[in-house]
């Protein structure tokens, strides 16, 4: 996804915003690329923002070709090689897709008007060029593990949203959208037996259970005897054994009532 918007103010970020990053240990930038790591930090969705005066047209997708080379955020030059993922602009790739975005195209103090991106990589790749380049950040570690494809959408919003709340400014009415979130939900068993058993709680009914998970996203699908069918949400594809559900439940419980 793509939005652009137009005639902000780059400055520091308000002291609120400022102490949560401090909180978790990031450096407070400027309250544009503050806001991007905030987002990430609250939704687990990278985004990056460029300096739409320094693209060349708009960007793209592609695999990087021989002999082309980006100089990081980080101030260091990277070689490329044709597996590797980037987003261009007509001139030259302007970031690594899915590691660090570029410096030539960053934002800075004299930023007016700026390009929001966010998007879907697939893991093996980005994890792929993260360790063949020995770079890793915070948005790699998140796209490698597998984001939720169905949030980059919101992740944008809620960043636009947040821009032009504290830097000023006005959003263009249409994200733009290319390609399609992959269907990353999926369906677990529950063995309710078995996690009776496992959680040792004597007063644990079925309905508490049933009620537990459903606050954490999942649907129950169908009840068999002993077993009931759960649909996963997408932002939560850690949970795929039914122990895994039985953990949840511990979780949320706690463990005094064991």
């Amino acid at each position: 996804t793509a939005r652009i918007v137009r005639g902000i103010k780059v400055g520091p970020s308000p002291e609120w915003l400022q102490q949560r990053l401090q909180s978790i240990g990031l450096r407070p930038i400027n309250n544009v690329v503050d806001i991007t790591n905030y987002v990430l930090m609250e939704m687990g969705q990278p985004l990056h923002a460029f300096d739409l005066a320094k693209l060349s047209g708009g960007i793209i997708v592609r695999h990087a070709t021989d002999g082309e080379t980006l100089k990081a955020l980080d101030g260091a030059v990277y070689p490329l090689l044709p597996d590797d993922l980037v987003l261009a602009d007509s001139a030259r790739p302007v970031a690594i897709a899915g590691v660090m975005g570029g410096e030539e195209s960053g934002v800075t103090e004299t930023t007016t008007d700026i390009l929001i991106e966010g998007a879907y990589f697939d893991p093996p790749g980005v994890r792929r060029t993260g360790r063949r380049l020995g770079l890793h950040s915070d948005s790699s570690y998140r796209f490698e593990r597998g984001v939720d494809p169905q949030q980059v959408q919101g992740a944008s919003e809620l960043a636009v949203k947040l821009i032009l709340t504290i830097a000023g400014g006005t959003a263009e009415d249409v994200t733009l959208i290319t390609g399609a979130a992959p269907q990353r939900s999926g369906q677990v068993t529950l063995d309710e037996d078995r996690a009776l058993r496992l959680l040792g709680i004597p007063d644990l009914t079925l309905d508490e259970a049933y009620g537990i998970l459903e606050k954490l996203g999942l649907k129950k699908l169908a009840n068999r005897p002993g077993q009931s069918d759960w649909q996963i949400p997408s932002f939560r594809l850690d949970l795929q054994r039914s122990v895994d559900l039985v953990e949840e439940l511990a979780r949320v419980i706690g463990l005094e009532r064991v």
